[in-house]
């Protein structure tokens, strides 16, 4: 990196809510932020539900009342993992933490907003494919990446000089690892998620609250969005969703009507959008920058869309990288160092994240939920409520994304789920 008085010089390839997140904050704080997009999107993106950590990157931007006029006010999740029984996370645990509410999002919309938001604040952007060069090294953290002199003639403010630091946000596509030969860590799953907006559907109660529904194999959501429509979702293993067509659109049409907690409500439903299609996958990269690059969002993991951490990590982590980038490119000198701590705090969060899905998938958290339902049953009273309240904060706390690397209630869920099942054995309720 080239010491220099200058205002740091940073190019974010790709521009949804991580890319464009990151070059709001680096422009509020004078550095050179320059977004480069090909301005291809898929008419549906995954993540249309967020959780309460977000609403405080909204503040920090700025942006909740628009956020809110463009969303659904949403104040908690139930999980139904029988028909007879669910479990209601309410935000309302996280009071005094965090906002106790998040809200749910049309895609499009939102992914507009937070681009507009950084245009608004300063940064530039590029209808245009970035193209990357790579001088390699023995290992990726020690290489450094380049944009090719093509793609740097697009940016004419910059004159020629390569940035200080170039910024991988394109999501699932990963171009900087795969440029650069970075591997990852894969988790067990391996499923597909097909997704559609229906009209002629009831909303979960209490209203703008998500469901997860527990299947007979995987899972399925349904998230209530503007104008009355319900987004709903299934996730499941690729070879049993074949047994229910050929097309994205059988599969989910005939999922759906099999499992009698959507098809009862949903019975009238019209579809009104395309069906889309995304695989499941978890996933953390080795190393998630180097020299002069570094990556943001699901470019540099991704653990599963149960709990909905995705777009949340996405734009935490975006804010949480631009306070350790310097406006000035001379003290880019010392930013390796602060981007290795910024890597482990991302593999520490997103561990954590998919450890605690891991207790929804495996049945240890409707387990515990059977357990504690029980022993309140046959203990009521004032100190039954004050064990419930304090297990039903911690683990809301960590849905929200408040807690989720708290040592307190990373140690309460590990015990509650070793010691706190009762006599419930957690495979009856795992999610195959």
């Amino acid at each position: 990196m080239t010491a220099s008085s200058e205002n740091t010089r940073v190019a974010i390839i790709g521009a949804g809510p991580a890319g464009a997140t990151l070059a709001a904050f680096l422009a509020r704080k004078g550095v050179s932020a320059v977004i480069l997009d090909d301005g291809a999107r898929p008419p549906l993106i995954v993540g249309e539900s967020l959780v309460p950590q977000l609403v405080a990157v909204f503040r920090s931007l700025g942006i909740e009342d628009e956020v809110a006029k463009i969303g659904v006010y949403k104040p908690g999740v139930t999980f139904t993992f029988t028909p007879e029984d669910e479990l209601r996370l309410s935000f309302d645990a996280v009071r005094g933490v965090l906002p106790p509410y998040a809200y749910n999002v049309p895609r499009k919309e939102f992914d507009a907003l937070i681009l507009q938001t950084a245009l608004r604040d300063g940064a530039h952007y590029i209808e245009a494919a970035a193209k990357c060069e790579v001088e390699k090294s023995a290992h990726p953290v020690q290489s450094r990446v380049r944009l090719s002199e093509q793609t740097l003639a697009r940016v004419p403010e910059w004159a020629g000089r390569q940035p200080d630091l170039i910024i991988d946000a394109t999501g699932r596509r990963r171009v900087l690892s795969k440029l650069l030969g970075v591997g990852a860590k894969e988790g067990k799953r391996t499923d597909v998620s097909h997704f559609a907006h229906y009209e002629n559907c009831p909303w979960p109660e209490p209203r703008g609250t998500i469901m997860i529904i527990r299947m007979k194999q995987g899972w399925a959501w349904k998230i209530p969005l503007p104008g009355s429509l319900l987004s709903i979702g299934i996730v499941v293993n690729r070879d049993y969703a074949k047994k229910f067509g050929a097309t994205s659109e059988e599969q989910l049409e005939n999922i759906i009507s099999e499992e009698p907690r959507i098809a009862q409500d949903c019975g009238g439903r019209r579809r009104v959008s395309k069906v889309a299609t995304f695989a499941n996958y978890q996933l953390i990269s080795h190393c998630g920058a180097g020299q002069n690059w570094a990556m943001v969002g699901d470019a540099f993991g991704f653990v599963d869309p149960m709990l909905s951490p995705g777009l949340c990590m996405a734009m935490v982590s975006a804010e949480k990288l631009a306070g350790i980038i310097p406006t000035q490119a001379e003290g880019c000198r010392k930013l390796p160092a602060s981007l290795a701590k910024y890597c482990q705090w991302y593999v520490r969060t997103l561990s954590s994240w998919q450890n605690l899905v891991d207790y929804f998938y495996d049945g240890r958290i409707f387990a515990i939920q059977r357990a504690g339902m029980e022993m309140a049953a046959r203990h009521p009273g004032r100190i039954s409520d004050m064990i419930e309240r304090h297990i039903g904060k911690n683990l809301s706390g960590m849905a929200s994304g408040a807690l989720i690397n708290h040592p307190y209630s990373r140690w309460l869920l590990s015990t509650l789920g070793k010691y706190g099942r009762g006599g419930y054995q957690p495979a009856e309720f795992a999610i195959s």
